[in-house]
């Protein structure tokens, strides 16, 4: 993906959206109309994979804005990933404030985070910065989610999964015979996530529900409606 030019030769930069709140792209693309003529909102989805459909072969948009809360569930760090694929700057445009979730996204190379309650001139400088390859943070609040030490905490696979599960409210014993281990190396997983914490956050985390509600609060974890089925011993 690459940039075009207006009539006159003066470059413009080609902006794509993947962001399931169609009325806050049209706001957006009036606001580039009317105050940023050198910015152009070229082709907007819902999620990263009608978004690559929809720009296969167009090389027009070379700045991505990504909202890291989809309705499709994707993984953040893998739609980074497969923009960043596409040869365009990703810059991360949401309302989530999260810092393990924008952490994650940072971590697969977005230039930076613009928070959609900010004045939308500071969207408008946050493209061009990334446009050029630099990174742009919008706001006080943006910063301190993007410096926030939860964010580098480091969870598996295997304890976020046991965390969801117990986030879920399952017993220990359903849980073990769900993922197929013990109730030790359960429990195993669970001390390794207190400790993750401890680590990079040099905050003591007390027991498990403050273990869930961290991981939660920290946007390690969501907790679906889709409830799994208790399992019968």
């Amino acid at each position: 993906m690459g940039p075009g030019a207006e009539d006159g030769g003066s470059p413009v930069i080609g902006v794509a959206a993947v962001d399931d709140h169609p009325i806050l792209l049209d706001g957006i693309a009036a606001y580039f109309a009317a105050h940023a003529p050198g910015i152009r909102l070229v082709a907007t989805a819902e999620n990263v994979d009608l978004l690559l459909a929809a720009l296969a072969g167009d090389t027009t948009a070379s700045v991505v804005l990504l909202d890291l809360r989809l309705r499709d569930g994707s993984d953040v760090a893998s739609n980074v990933r497969r923009l960043r694929a596409t040869g365009a700057r990703v810059l991360v445009f949401t309302a989530e404030q999260r810092p393990a979730l924008v952490r994650r996204a940072l971590d697969e190379g977005a230039l930076g985070l613009v928070l959609k309650e900010d004045p939308q001139e500071r969207l408008v400088d946050a493209i061009r910065t990334a446009d050029s390859g630099e990174i742009y943070v919008s706001s006080r609040l943006a910063h301190s989610i993007v410096t926030d030490p939860r964010g580098e905490v480091r969870l598996s696979a295997r304890q976020l999964e046991v965390l969801r599960l117990i986030a879920r409210g399952l017993p220990y014993a359903d849980i073990a015979r769900m993922l197929h281990i013990t109730e030790d190396t359960l429990h195993t997983h669970r001390k390794r996530a207190v400790e993750a914490y401890a680590k990079v956050a040099d905050d003591q985390v007390g027991g498990t529900s403050e273990l869930v509600y961290r991981a939660v609060a920290d946007g390690h974890i969501d907790i679906g409606p889709d409830l799994p089925e208790r399992t019968v011993p």
